[in-house]
């Protein structure tokens, strides 16, 4: 399993610049949600769609819980399905630290040549629990819920949030879930 994390990591690092490219357009910067409070990002969270990454590609069914530590920090769970819905599970952790309004850094805890990766919040629609989370070299485009099946509309949303902010709508593709 390390070995697979290791060439997965590896064949991320090397490929991201071209990868971002093709997934945002680079020229516009992201606007970050200055209004989002990090306690925002506590909670159990589906991740709905996203735009490609190498270390996704084969995920299915991924989930993401945000906890609280003693420190400011927050640390960070990802669970996704290797291969199908009932694939093994890879599991990666981390830790999340904000570093300005609505802008966060995440570390991975067995990936470190990954280095740093900014997280900014894009747009949020509360009462949907929808949450929309970019990087500014369009490593990463998520959309985020705290259910498996948000209200189309609101989804539809989240989607044009993204492209509104560079990221290529053609390559926002849905995260399947188990109903």
């Amino acid at each position: 399993m390390f070995e697979r994390i290791m060439c997965i990591s590896m064949a991320m690092w090397l490929a991201a610049p071209a990868l971002a490219q093709q997934v945002r357009d680079l020229d516009r910067p992201l606007i970050a949600m200055t209004s989002f409070e990090q306690g925002g990002l506590l909670g159990d969270w589906f991740e709905l769609a996203r735009t490609p990454t190498l270390l996704g590609r084969d995920c299915h069914g991924t989930t993401v819980r945000i906890e609280e530590r003693d420190d400011s920090r927050l640390t960070l769970k990802i669970n996704c399905h290797v291969g199908r819905l009932d694939g093994p599970v890879l599991a990666i952790e981390g830790i999340i630290v904000e570093v300005s309004p609505g802008v966060f850094v995440a570390r991975l805890n067995r990936l470190p040549q990954l280095g740093n990766l900014p997280l900014i919040v894009l747009w949020e629609d509360a009462e949907a629990g929808l949450l929309v989370i970019g990087a500014p070299r369009g490593e990463v485009g998520f959309i985020w819920a705290r259910g498996v099946t948000p209200d189309p509309v609101a989804l539809d949303a989240a989607r044009q949030a993204l492209v509104a902010q560079g990221y290529r709508e053609r390559v926002i593709t849905t995260v399947p879930h188990a109903p």
